[in-house]
């Protein structure tokens, strides 16, 4: 989930290159044989401050909730690959969560059939928009609003006096294992964050109590890897190393859009989770000013932070890297 790696401050909306800007202008796009990796938004969520443990939310307009995009078959047939072949590494439920999940589709519904009707059209067997009963032998709910969108889906519910993960469908994670979560509170599923309990434990706590219904939030969170590959249910893969050359091939920029909204009914939150996967060579030739930040920001980061993202050996080659982009900007 949320690592918290945003670096401190705010950011201008308007300043594409070192904003983390819900939508921003449009840019040029250099076509590469990853298709799918450049097909989002230009999330550039760097800003080239110091690195530090932020929350750095914004407010969300409900009617940019979720995102569609071209590559929607795409991502939902290998969804329904990974709930095949790899079911309970990408679902997670607790008893008792059914109430809160089957809200959550019902919200997902009617947000589709609002903003997105012809995806509820033709080949749509499930639930109808907000409202309607919801067949609770069909599986869960949680699963099935997953189906339905990009976005990895997580629901937690107050309990005995804090926020728990009670229901989770996430195909998408970036080295982090869902089963290991279920349950936990806050400072369980964040707990191996580096600095998160002591720095944002309390604020993210009081956050969750105060979220209103009509006061949704969105964040950025990125990070680099050697990988596109979406699904990385584990940590086992960071590497420990890395060699010198191409870095601008051999790495991935990913940034996760992730949303906040309390549900009406249930008092429960929902965290969705985007992810955005794009050569790192590609954003810094498509966002003026990027390299320049990351090199910045990259200059800061912490050994034990290093050590958690899988960055160490990296920091060095890649600032030398980043150097010749920068020179261009």
């Amino acid at each position: 989930m949320a690592d918290g790696s945003v670096p401190r401050g705010r950011v201008p909306w308007n300043n594409l290159h070192r904003s983390c800007c819900a939508f921003p202008r449009a840019v040029r796009r250099r076509r590469t044989r990853h298709d799918r990796v450049v097909t989002g938004p230009p999330y550039v969520p760097v800003d080239g401050r110091p690195w530090h443990l932020s929350m750095g939310l914004h407010r969300l307009d409900p009617d940019r909730w979720l995102e569609v995009d071209g590559q929607r078959e795409s991502d939902l047939r290998r969804k329904a690959r990974l709930l095949d072949e790899a079911h309970d590494t990408v679902v997670a439920t607790l008893p008792g969560s059914e109430r809160a999940s089957a809200e959550l589709l019902r919200l997902v519904v009617g947000y589709l059939s609002t903003h997105h009707a012809a995806l509820l059209g033709g080949d749509w067997q499930g639930p109808g928009p907000v409202g309607t009963v919801i067949d609770a032998t069909a599986g869960h709910a949680v699963v099935t609003a997953s189906l339905l969108v990009q976005e990895d889906l997580c629901v937690l519910e107050h309990d005995d006096g804090t926020w728990r993960l009670t229901a989770a469908c996430v195909c998408f994670p970036s080295r982090w294992s869902l089963t290991e979560k279920l349950g936990q509170s806050l400072d369980g599923i964040h707990g191996p964050v580096p600095g998160f309990n002591a720095a944002l434990l309390g604020p993210a706590t009081t956050f969750f109590d105060r979220l209103t219904v009509d006061r949704p939030v969105w964040r950025a969170n990125w990070t680099l890897l050697e990988t596109d590959e979406l699904h990385l249910p584990t940590a086992s893969g960071r590497l420990a190393g890395w060699s010198e050359g191409d870095l601008g091939s051999s790495l991935w920029f990913r940034v996760e859009r992730q949303t906040l909204r309390r549900l009406p009914l249930s008092g429960a939150v929902v965290f969705t989770i985007r992810t955005y996967v794009r050569p790192l060579r590609d954003v810094a030739d498509t966002s003026p000013g990027f390299a320049l930040a990351l090199r910045d920001t990259m200059r800061t980061v912490t050994p034990d932070v290093a050590a958690y993202k899988g960055w160490v050996g990296l920091l060095e080659p890649l600032d030398r890297w980043l150097a010749t982009w920068s020179h261009d900007d």
